[in-house]
């Protein structure tokens, strides 16, 4: 579990880590899209959690040994093991609707609207009147939601942007709010690979059964063997370990929302990395003029969020385990 951010400067390599965190996660959507798209999306999800597993093991185990046994007990109770069914489930939705919007939209698309989860959140509280919205965070919902609007003009039926897509990647990032719920509920005591180990081992299995549901007939390991292998190990380490341990690392010596933030630049960095290696198609004109303004929105939240609870950091890449590798409120992409 990450420490508060000590009132110290914090140390010059700390950004080194910040700005490699950054880049490892906005790797994902860019592989899962040109380097991986001949594996159907939902075998493509499950196959990146299982890898994530892999790794997860060794650290889980170093945590383990050193948490304390009081809370260690409640590791045994029945309410505790639902939740983090539930978690792997929201977990396995989010990965399932974000890879295949992939197969359906733009990169940039797929990652601004999975970023949207803040704002989500926002709005839920807003229902269900458990948050009194400040003027920030009304004003970030606004901006989001124009920003939005005028991105989606840019869905045409012969286009590479789709509604399908688009909505696809919505879901996600409506699955990664629930998958977050879950994360406040358990982290508080829970270290963070021990929450991680069995919410992304579920959220793998859950997805080995979406795609049977769907008709995918690959091997729940097939990664192993496939000619894939290497770029699928190398998505699972860099977007996920470099990437979300890299937060939750930095978490230790910044503040929350300069992590939340940084999160936040995966589709503007996703959709570079994407079109300098492997020529993806560039935002179309209302993209390029609705995402800012989406993601301004979403800052803004993030921002005014902070200023009312400054110990409440909800990561809007989604995007994420990756989220689970995090945090608690840092959620898997």
């Amino acid at each position: 579990m990450s420490q508060p951010p000590s009132a110290a400067a914090p140390p010059w390599w700390i950004w080194v880590v910040i700005v490699c965190a950054t880049i490892g996660i906005s790797f994902a959507g860019v592989l899962l899209q040109n380097e991986l798209q001949d594996t159907p999306p939902i075998s493509r999800a499950c196959w990146r959690l299982s890898l994530t597993t892999l790794f997860l093991l060794p650290m889980a185990a170093w945590e383990f040994r050193g948490w304390k046994s009081s809370d260690r007990s409640k590791m045994c109770e029945r309410k505790t093991w639902i939740i983090l069914i539930i978690s792997g489930l929201t977990l396995g939705v989010h990965f399932a609707a974000w890879v295949w919007s992939l197969d359906l939209t733009s990169l940039a698309h797929s990652l601004l609207f999975v970023t949207t989860s803040p704002v989500m959140i926002l709005i839920g509280n807003a229902i269900l009147k458990t948050h009194r919205a400040s003027y920030l965070e009304i004003g970030g919902v606004l901006t989001s939601v124009v920003g939005a609007g005028i991105t989606l003009i840019d869905i045409r039926e012969d286009a590479e942007v789709t509604a399908k897509g688009d909505a696809l990647a919505f879901l996600g990032a409506l699955s990664i709010v629930f998958h977050i719920a879950c994360g406040r509920t358990l982290r508080s005591w829970m270290p963070t690979s021990v929450y991680a180990l069995p919410v992304t081992f579920f959220a793998a299995i859950f997805l080995a059964i979406f795609a049977a549901i769907f008709d995918e007939r690959t091997p729940v390991f097939g990664w192993s063997t496939s000619d894939k292998a290497g770029w699928f190990v190398l998505l699972a380490f860099v977007s996920g370990i470099i990437g979300h341990t890299g937060f939750n690392l930095a978490l230790g010596y910044v503040s929350p929302i300069i992590v939340s933030i940084s999160t936040t630049m995966e589709p503007v960095i996703g959709t570079f990395i994407g079109w300098l290696t492997y020529k993806t198609s560039p935002p179309g004109v209302f993209t390029s003029i609705g995402g800012p303004l989406l993601l301004v929105g979403i800052v803004c939240v993030i921002k005014a969020g902070e200023a009312t609870n400054p110990q409440a950091v909800d990561d809007p890449s989604a995007v994420v385990v990756e989220q689970t590798i995090t945090d608690p409120e840092l959620a898997p992409s």
